[in-house]
């Protein structure tokens, strides 16, 4: 058994009443608009948002019903942000099933997105202001907005650097991570130092996730990946891999990876190009070992935190993070 699947062992009653959450509070009385909305939300993925906000609520000390409702509102969050994420990178697949807007078109996958963000306001709407939730989830969604539109503006741009990319996507992907690590804190403790040190973790575990991701792009077979590989690549985008390939190569090497990233460039000779950078820098490991680093800076960021059950898959989810193991 994976790492992964004893970490959703030890809360599967609690994923369970997720799932349910999700599919009561997404349903429409209208066919096609119930139809379009649980093609996304039933679409897999592993529930890693919703799995956080359980274990960092148990690592806390709460178990209960308000984890399940904030569990199922991160990931209506984030199924909002790939709907939309994929109109603007015109991605074909995801999570190994059609997009929505290529089986409907960029117009309902739009409005289904904005539905999702509906739903999440109307299961939201009967918590209290001051109620810690309002502000992290608006907090968030606010942070995850912008980093789009950073990476949108440098969408191209061949001299981004690592530290500015590292920032877009502390925005657009380690906020949700970090945020549903601080709202199962909230739920379990008042006490600052254990809030700090599971924000702490799920900022460095969403960084690792990222870079994960970006590799992954490049080196997983489609199949396993659950969408077309190569999608940054084909749209000149910078991402992790590719900044440090252009760090370590030469200035000829340089110009040419620059010349293969323009979108009018040959696809097979830049993906040719590409692996073959990758080969000579050996830019899977580098990537590979500072995703681990961050890991393990989010585990170092748990031991103030009592030994349970619960911790003790925290940091096995790090791990898997990196790892992926199936």
């Amino acid at each position: 058994m994976s790492s992964f699947d004893q970490v959703v062992n030890l809360i599967s009653d609690d994923l369970s009443a997720v799932e349910s959450i999700l599919t009561e509070n997404t349903a429409s009385e209208y066919s096609f608009v119930d139809m379009a909305v649980q093609h996304v939300v039933e679409g897999g993925g592993k529930r890693l948002r919703p799995i956080l906000v359980l274990l960092s609520a148990r690592t806390c000390g709460y178990v209960g019903s308000d984890a399940h409702t904030l569990a199922a509102v991160v990931e209506l969050i984030h199924v909002a942000s790939l709907v939309h994420d994929d109109v603007l990178d015109e991605a074909a697949i995801r999570r190994g099933r059609e997009t929505l807007q290529t089986k409907w078109g960029n117009k309902v996958a739009v409005l289904v997105g904005d539905y999702l963000h509906a739903r999440v306001l109307s299961m939201l709407v009967s918590r209290k202001s001051d109620d810690p939730a309002m502000e992290i989830l608006a907090d968030t969604t606010q942070a995850m907005c912008e980093g789009e539109v950073i990476h949108a503006y440098k969408s191209g741009d061949f001299d981004i650097s690592e530290e500015e990319y590292l920032k877009i996507i502390s925005f657009k992907t380690g906020k949700l991570i970090a945020a549903s690590c601080i709202l199962g804190a909230h739920l379990g403790t008042n006490n600052m130092e254990r809030i700090d040190a599971i924000t702490q973790y799920g900022q460095q575990i969403g960084t690792a996730f990222q870079i994960v991701d970006d590799l992954l792009d490049f080196v997983e077979a489609p199949e396993k990946l659950g969408k077309n590989a190569y999608g940054d690549l084909r749209e000149g985008k910078l991402t992790f891999p590719i900044i440090y390939t252009r760090k370590v190569c030469d200035d000829g090497e340089k110009q040419m990876l620059e010349k293969v990233l323009n979108a009018d460039s040959d696809e097979s000779q830049a993906i040719n190009y590409v692996e073959s950078l990758f080969e000579k820098y050996d830019v899977e490991t580098h990537c590979l070992r500072i995703a681990q680093g961050y890991a393990d800076r989010a585990n170092a960021a748990l031991t103030i935190l009592p030994q349970s059950a619960a911790r003790k898959a925290l940091e096995n989810l790090a791990n898997y993070v990196v790892s992926r193991e199936s």
